[in-house]
């Protein structure tokens, strides 16, 4: 397990009925029921020994993608300093839940978040676990193991589903450890919801809601 920086004096925008406060993680954390951990947080050593293992053979073999290892360096200081994006965690309703909402305008290919959580083994149970995000070393290449944000994670994990997503989920590699990141598709207003594909397999079990955007 990787030793997590101190971040818990950090302040988060959050809104629920109508009114809008900046409440420290601890405070954050016991409303919304899930550990705040804006990073990825490795299950073992030996889980993050063994993905730095299959990234660098895949590297050496020339198997990594270009674009990954270029935004990798691109949005290297984002990835590596807790970067607390300009957004507002808002409760939508009872059926959504949280949603993340754009505090200030937004350019094209700005960064917004990690996908973080426990990264760990693939397990059955995993079916119906909302909050699983597949975790590969490339495109199309499947490991064992998968980012569970269910009981913690960033602002990653209250990003809804859109069928036509302002936001992109990329792979990025950063000191031999992949990473999703979400960043920018296009301009966006303050005040819109940012949302992102969960892609066809994560519906394939699942029944789509009504697109937000």
């Amino acid at each position: 397990m990787n030793k997590l920086p101190d971040f818990k004096n950090n302040l988060l925008r959050v809104e629920k009925g109508g009114e809008e406060r900046l409440l420290k993680i601890p405070e954050f954390e016991a409303l919304t029921g899930a550990a705040f951990i804006p990073v990825l947080d490795f299950a073992s050593f030996s889980v993050l020994q063994d993905i730095v293992e299959r990234t660098k053979k895949m590297h050496r073999k020339g198997e990594l993608m270009k674009e990954q290892l270029w935004l990798g360096s691109y949005f290297r200081k984002e990835v590596e300093s807790l970067f607390f994006p300009d957004v507002t965690i808002r409760w939508i309703d009872d059926f959504v839940g949280w949603g993340a909402f754009a505090a200030r305008a937004f350019k094209k290919m700005e960064y917004i978040a990690e996908y973080s959580g426990k990264v760990r083994k693939r397990e059955r149970r995993d079916k119906k676990n909302a909050y699983c995000f597949e975790y590969t070393i490339a495109s199309g290449i499947p490991t064992p193991y998968t980012i569970d944000a269910q009981d913690q994670g960033g602002i990653g994990r209250f990003l809804n589903h859109s069928d036509h997503p302002n936001l992109l989920s990329t792979l990025v590699t950063v000191e031999s450890i992949e990473h999703v990141i979400l960043v920018t598709d296009r301009t966006i207003e303050k005040g819109e919801q940012l949302v992102f594909d969960y892609g066809q397999d994560y519906w394939a079990r699942r029944k789509k809601p009504k697109d937000l955007i």
